[in-house]
């Protein structure tokens, strides 16, 4: 029991280190909820807009923006670059905090749609300049959709973009995001159509959010947190996790037949004992509740010693980064929860009272009557 109790508070540390490393691939950039059609890379604006409508109805919603993805080509004189252009509404700038010091790092923010921000990598590979005194100018390729590509025909639509400011976020934002407003985007559209919207809220609230989301709009729609941005690192984290609570709860109740073991011996020892005090006058059912106590004096003993040693175990770790991540100089992560170790608890010391009570009423049924 000892072994098993340490070694839940250990694994599951670990997942719980996992998990939070998960979530620090996220930065403000990314939002608690994002919605985009199951079906193409569009849905018309008026779809999105009343997922917008319905979402500033719901409780733990902070802001919204739509969105427009497009995959484009950047030139700054004789240097190219693939990026990833996001066009977004003014109130984007305030969710993913752009004029926060940290992530605008070189220029300043122009809330007019005319004007770009680039990530600091990609304005690395572009060769441009600082913006602090003059903005730089970009010629952005979009491609064209759905149509023929003949000999001598143009397939990009080509525009000029002034960019007055660098972003620093990630690697992933950094090195291939150009961020302009949503009319410089859309105005080679034919019909109104939006990649999808992001939304900004209370992290307590999100799964609620989601679930409400699903329920109205699931038919046509995806909606993910940002904890599923990565999603089969996510998902992989979560089904380990619960296979090896799974098979650490059945070692535990194998562990339970030494408590059933020891309760038989200590009964086959006393059991003369027993027939004469029944002899006596005493009832079964004090001496059987004594096996029980005596059970879960057991089960309690190994279990906060289990968790005793599994904590310790795990603060060393916090503390003093014993065990590192293979190939680097990362300590590899833990994190203690409170509410899991209370659970664990509660599930382990339930199973060592049903072992406890099932063997006694077992073992004093073969007292003679």
């Amino acid at each position: 029991m000892v072994v098993t109790s340490a070694a839940m508070v250990i694994l599951l540390s670990a997942f719980n280190g996992i998990e939070g490393l998960i979530t620090e691939l996220y930065t403000d950039f990314d939002q608690e909820i994002v919605i985009t059609p199951k079906t193409g890379k569009t849905a018309t604006a008026s779809e999105i807009k009343t997922i917008d409508l319905f979402c500033s109805k719901l409780k733990g919603v902070h802001n919204t923006s739509v969105f427009l993805q497009e995959r484009v080509v950047l030139r700054n004189k004789k240097k190219w670059v693939n990026a990833d252009m996001w066009a977004v509404e003014p109130s984007f700038y305030q969710m993913a905090k752009v004029k926060n010091s940290k992530h605008l790092v070189n220029g300043a923010l122009y809330e007019k749609e005319q004007f770009a921000l680039i990530g600091i990598g990609l304005a690395q590979k572009l060769g441009m300049k600082s913006m602090q005194e003059n903005n730089e100018s970009l010629v952005v390729y979009t491609p064209k959709q759905n149509i023929r590509i003949g000999f001598g025909k143009n397939p990009f639509y080509q525009d000029v973009v002034d960019v007055s400011g660098a972003l620093d976020y990630n690697k992933e934002i950094n090195e291939g995001v150009l961020l302009v407003g949503l009319d410089f985007a859309k105005k080679h559209q034919k019909e109104d159509r939006l990649t999808g919207l992001l939304i900004s809220a209370n992290t307590f609230e999100r799964e609620n959010i989601k679930d409400a989301l699903l329920v109205k709009f699931s038919e046509k729609f995806n909606v993910k947190t940002n904890l599923e941005k990565n999603e089969l690192i996510f998902k992989t984290s979560k089904s380990e996790k619960l296979i090896v609570i799974a098979i650490l709860i059945f070692v535990f109740i194998l562990s339970l037949f030494n408590l059933v073991a020891s309760l038989t011996m200590m009964f086959l020892e006393k059991r003369e004992t027993f027939v004469v005090l029944k002899a006596l006058g005493f009832h079964k059912k004090p001496l059987k509740n004594l096996f029980v106590y005596v059970g879960m004096l057991i089960v309690t003993f190994g279990l906060t010693t289990g968790l005793f040693a599994g904590t310790v175990m795990v603060w060393i770790q916090i503390h003093f980064e014993v065990l590192l991540i293979p190939g680097s100089f990362k300590a590899f992560p833990v994190a203690f929860s409170i509410n899991q170790m209370a659970g664990i608890s509660v599930l382990l010391v339930v199973l060592g009272w049903v072992a406890s009570k099932t063997t006694a009423t077992f073992l004093f049924r073969m007292l003679p009557k």
